[in-house]
């Protein structure tokens, strides 16, 4: 009996220490197991059973694993895998779902790795994070293989990518796509192809991630397309109020559809919105022509989008929102006010149906109401300013209130039937610049107000691509009524530079001088402020030039050309008696006095900075004749 006692103990102990010879350390946080190389990998994967799918037990990368990962290392993981910054090289393309990824159920943390290498991409990296689990710091440059098909039924196959994650319950944060998506879809079968990069339900959080990565897609007649970056389905349950949230992500990524789909839906950041989106920007371009349903954060908004900027291109179809595509007031996953509030657009919308600024369209057709306030667009569409619905039936909506454009940059009118006051409503550059009272009461505290720039939705005010699109081209007017727009510019302007923004012309149809624009010649011309990596383009028409060489007044016959100068004024007094002539700046400041003491006089102008000026002649009476012109 002893000795069977002693070989028990023995073999137990023997055991012990064959589980924890494979990994040096102790598997805590201070002295976590250390992963060196790829069979320290593997053997988490074969002793899982063994450790308790490793509960609370730490694991460390010590360098980059560059022999490739070609299974799964866990099929539930509750442990901490820290990768304190190293890679891990992926081969992860077995057509056996249950072995092409990572990490199959997440309980636990994972952080700061960087996969490279190739991954089919039809099952994602961490299928399932759960309540408990984060991932956290994940850098993705992978080779993305999607040439899988999933047989739907004998005449039907499905091509899926789902890249990090398929059913978010927990926490993805600060993480990173630098992976381009390239798919073909069947020429002969009918098909639907399905993308989504980051996760494809998403009821917990998606906090500061960004997509670099581009999708091009090739389809035709037989395929369907649903095509989204951030998530799929974004939603909140009962059961994780919390949760259906995507916060300060960004997506830099571009979205190009070759050929026409049967059907497609595109949005950067959610097919259906049941939960928030709040502090986003896009700034990716999205080409999807004969699109059904395309909105930049959601395709279709049940919930909140707020505090969101759009900077990027929109070439759809039918419906088209710069931030949603349609408004659905349906009770979707039980909520019955859709909120979309404290949103900017700053890039080209384009369809040929229902296509707005902001909201594409509305679809309330139980009586239930929503919230649009307080957003702002300052870029053309191919439809209307802010809302595309061609019904225009808004009487719905529980607040419909403080929705602005630009009407010097955007030249559509608001909605189907107009400017509605108090609703929505175009004002001129100048009324949406700045700190006034005025301003900070039409769009309300949600904005960050600074002089020499637009408003920026607060929380995006310190991105530089969000200041950027906030610097404003402040072009002529005399009155509300009576103003410059892109479309037709025929007087100098000037231009924001706060923040250091750099400004550059195409076409060499105007010059610069700081913020002061002289216009050169005529038609269009492609106006680009920049700060470091990012930039905004302003097209303008144009159509006239302030003045021409010679003029002359029509009382008296004096006559000053060329205009615009450069060096040098030429100035006739044609036997009009005057003693001197003085140049005054846009301001009423005195530049320079020069007495005249000849019929003939030539005015030296080349030290001035490019832009507007004023030139007043005077006689012995002190009675004045007062030309404009440019310096070139």
């Amino acid at each position: 009996m002893k000795k069977t006692i002693v070989t028990i103990f023995l073999a137990i102990f023997m055991q012990t220490n064959i589980l924890h010879a494979q990994w040096q350390g102790a598997g805590t946080q201070q002295d976590p197991y250390k992963i060196f190389t790829l069979a320290d990998l593997d053997s988490i994967r074969t002793n899982e059973a063994n450790f308790s799918s490793y509960q609370n037990i730490h694991f460390e990368l010590q360098n980059d694993i560059t022999d490739s990962v070609t299974e799964s290392i866990a099929g539930e993981f509750h442990g901490y895998f820290h990768g304190k910054g190293h890679v891990i090289c992926l081969n992860l393309i077995d057509t056996d779902f249950s072995n092409n990824n990572f990490i199959y159920s997440l309980y636990g943390y994972v952080d700061s790795i960087t996969f490279n290498g190739a991954f089919l991409a039809d099952y994602s990296l961490f299928v399932g994070i759960y309540e408990t689990g984060v991932l956290s710091d994940i850098t993705l440059v992978l080779h993305v293989v999607t040439t899988h098909e999933i047989s739907l039924d004998p005449v039907v196959v499905e091509h899926d990518c789902q890249l990090l994650n398929m059913n978010n319950e927990g926490i993805i944060k600060n993480c990173i796509n630098n992976s381009d998506i390239n798919v073909s879809a069947a020429i002969d079968t009918t098909s639907i192809t399905m993308i989504n990069l980051f996760s494809s339900t998403n009821q917990g959080k998606i906090l500061n991630c960004i997509n670099n990565g581009n999708i091009n897609i090739t389809t035709n007649t037989l395929n369907n397309l649903f095509i989204y970056i951030f998530s799929f389905i974004n939603t909140t349950v009962p059961e994780m109020p919390d949760g259906g949230y995507i916060g300060n992500c960004i997506n830099n990524g571009n979205i190009n559809i070759n050929g026409i789909a049967d059907y497609s839906e595109v949005s950067v950041f959610s097919y259906v919105n049941g939960g928030s989106i709040v502090n986003c920007i896009n700034n990716g371009y999205i080409t999807a022509k004969q699109t059904d349903v395309c909105g930049i954060f959601a395709a279709y908004n049940g919930y909140l989008v707020s505090n969101c900027l759009n900077t990027g291109s929109l070439i759809g179809e039918e419906i088209a929102g710069g931030i949603v595509g349609e408004l659905w007031c349906q009770k979707y996953y039980g909520y019955a006010a859709p909120v979309v509030i404290n949103c900017m657009n700053t890039g080209n919308i384009i369809g040929n149906s229902e296509v707005g600024g902001i909201i594409g369209k509305f679809n309330c057709h139980m009586g239930i109401c929503a919230v649009i306030k307080n957003n702002l667009n300052l870029h053309k569409t191919s439809g209307y300013a802010i809302f595309g619905d061609t019904a225009s039936t808004f009487t719905q909506i529980l607040e419909l209130e403080n929705n602005y454009y630009d009407k010097q940059m955007v030249t559509q009118q608001a909605t189907v039937i107009g400017d509605i006051v108090g609703v929505s409503e175009g004002k001129l550059t100048t009324q949406l610049i700045g700190t006034s009272p005025e301003l900070q009461t039409m769009l309300g505290d949600g904005w960050s107000y600074a002089e020499g720039r637009y408003p920026i939705p607060l929380g995006l005010e310190n991105d530089s691509m969000a200041l950027v699109a906030a610097t404003p081209v402040y072009l002529h007017f005399e009155t509300e009524e009576e103003y410059n727009h892109v479309d037709s510019v025929s007087r100098n302007f000037t231009v924001g530079l706060e923040n250091n923004v750099n400004w550059e012309e195409a076409n060499g149809r105007v010059s610069f001088s700081d913020e002061n624009v002289t216009l050169l010649s005529m038609g269009m011309e492609n106006l680009t402020v920049s700060l470091g990596d990012y930039s905004k383009n302003v097209r303008i028409n144009i159509v006239d030039i302030e003045t021409s060489a010679p003029i002359q007044t029509i009382e008296n016959g004096i006559s000053v050309y060329p205009n615009p100068a450069s060096d040098f004024i030429n100035l006739s007094l044609n036997g009009v008696k005057a003693d001197k002539v003085e140049i005054y700046d846009i301001t009423g400041k005195i530049i320079s006095s020069q007495l005249l003491v000849t019929e003939h006089n030539q005015i030296y102008i080349k030290n001035l900075k490019s832009g507007m000026y004023l030139l007043k002649i005077y006689n012995k009476n002190q009675n004045v004749t007062t030309f404009r012109f440019a310096k070139s």
